[in-house]
């Protein structure tokens, strides 16, 4: 009987391991990550000069993941499905700054559009993404 029941532990744990959705882009200078877990869906993002180090994306704070580059954010995060949107009112980061723009990532078409307002004027990329490995 305790044969049975830890197979069924352990099947069920693999199993529940199996739902997980794993999607990596590499989108113009950036890779981004999302993950999906049963009902909750998560987005990152890294430098590729450094794969192992990933912050949560969209950054809608100044936390212990993002402070190496950020100094100060007005974001809000949207999450529809494989599209990740990072709108934000204003974005303070080690070397510049951007306004009322929006970073707009698609997991399943591998899509990068984004669009800010710097202090050279208006910014605007939008690229197609390798899916990453």
């Amino acid at each position: 009987m305790k044969k049975i029941l830890l197979t069924f532990l352990i099947s069920l744990l693999l199993i529940s391991n199996s739902f997980a959705e794993t999607i990596i882009l590499k989108c113009r200078n950036g890779l981004y990550k999302y993950v999906k877990e049963g009902n909750t869906i998560k987005a990152f993002q890294a430098n590729p000069k450094e794969k192992d180090r990933w912050w949560e994306w969209p950054k809608v704070k100044v936390q212990k993941d993002n402070k190496h580059f950020l100094k100060f954010t007005d974001t809000e995060a949207i999450i529809d499905g494989y599209i990740v949107t990072e709108k934000f009112k204003k974005i303070v980061w080690k070397g510049g700054f951007a306004e009322n723009g929006r970073t707009i990532v698609d997991f399943k078409k591998k899509t990068y559009d984004s669009k800010a307002m710097t202090k050279k004027g208006p910014w605007k990329k939008k690229a197609k993404c390798k899916l990453q490995k």
